[in-house]
């Protein structure tokens, strides 16, 4: 029996949890009944990079041209040489050039996943997404607030979709047995201290993250944990406004922006407790990493961050742009070490109970 072939259809690897979920799917394949590859349409990006598993190729043609008839015409080039059985879009972006140029080169299954980002601010826009929803063969959705969204903003039928949550590596991401070792070695490098209380987190920075909330939470936390530093690792269009904040609100000494990082496991390690403002989210892959590495965490109750976290025994939820409840639970678990070591254990045994990838019963192509 002849192996399934799978085209991923992604604008490109460039960091994101999109993409960082395309790469664990892909890495943790099953080779012996899927090939699974994908394409980018503009860029290549340096997640590409992290691709290991030798069975699967990432493809892109070094034009970064934007338009729809150029990105159609790759999908239907890589569908006609490639004999794709499975064309596997993401998001609006992606959907409408997968559905016409795979459709044109006769693939017989053309699905769709979405990730959180919805684009609904033109009736256009809303129809062309509603038409393309209900052709798919299948629709699948990293978490079910997220299904209930579209369903309602689009009239879209819950039958035409299928929630299947993201998993997480938990042998990549995993407490470590001797973690002073890996901290003395970022302490160094960042500039902490033993003493120091690392609150962290990891993601792009762009306006949905919604950095200024924690940052001005931060400023709260300075009065009563002066010995607490906060590390944002990623980088974006939000970086000179967040560093301008900083400044604003006199905090240069207590918020580090670290910039990309490629340790993003070890700096889980680092960090005391790992936080989450986002205004909006699908399934977090940076709040499983963080669970699964025994962080305690903090995030914004949006998406499906309360699909993840159980507000109190596997971490605490807060309402979104709430920077002085931020504050105050960021100053509880500060204060109290035992409770926030015990948040973190119990963390890491819910991500292994109802998260792993080698525990998911159902895992996504």
């Amino acid at each position: 029996m002849s192996k399934i072939r799978v085209l991923h259809v992604v604008q490109s690897m460039e960091t994101g949890g999109l993409e960082n979920g395309i790469v664990n799917l892909v890495n943790h394949n099953n080779n012996d009944d899927f090939i699974v590859d994908i394409l980018c349409l503009r860029a290549r990006g340096e997640l590409a990079d992290r691709i290991t598993n030798p069975n699967s190729q990432v493809f892109f043609d070094g034009n970064q041209g934007h338009g729809k008839l150029l990105a159609i015409k790759k999908v239907y080039r890589q569908c006609k040489q490639q004999q794709y059985d499975i064309v596997h879009s993401h998001g609006y972006a992606t959907m409408l050039a997968s559905y016409i140029g795979a459709t044109i080169a006769g693939c017989p299954y053309i699905i769709n996943g979405e990730h959180g980002t919805l684009y609904h601010n033109s009736k256009k826009e809303i129809l062309i997404q509603r038409f393309l929803f209900n052709r798919m063969k299948l629709n699948l959705s990293v978490s079910q607030v997220l299904t209930d969204s579209i369903c309602q903003l689009f009239s879209v039928s819950q039958d035409k979709f299928q929630t299947i949550i993201n998993g997480v590596d938990t042998e990549k991401f995993i407490p470590e047995p001797e973690p002073q070792l890996i901290k003395q070695k970022l302490q160094n490098e960042i500039g902490l201290t033993d003493s120091n209380i690392a609150i962290g987190s990891v993601g792009r920075l762009v306006a949905v993250k919604n950095y200024p909330s924690l940052i001005r939470a931060m400023a709260l936390v300075k009065s009563e944990v002066p010995q607490a530093k906060l590390l944002l690792a990623g980088e974006g269009t939000e970086r000179a406004k967040l560093e301008s904040l900083i400044s604003e609100l006199e905090l240069t000494q207590q918020v580090i922006l670290l910039g990309r990082r490629d340790d993003v496991p070890d700096l889980m390690k680092l960090y005391d407790i790992f936080v989450l403002p986002s205004f909006s989210e699908g399934l977090s892959n940076t709040l499983l990493e963080s669970m699964a590495s025994g962080t305690p965490v903090v995030a914004s109750k949006v998406g499906g961050n309360a699909e993840i976290v159980a507000d109190g025994r596997s971490g605490y939820l807060y309402a979104s742009d709430d920077a002085q409840g931020l504050a105050r639970i960021l100053i509880e678990l500060a204060r109290e070490k035992d409770n926030c070591k015990k948040l973190g254990q119990q963390a890491r045994q819910h991500i292994e109970d109802n998260f792993s990838i080698a525990t998911l019963s159902l895992i996504h192509i």
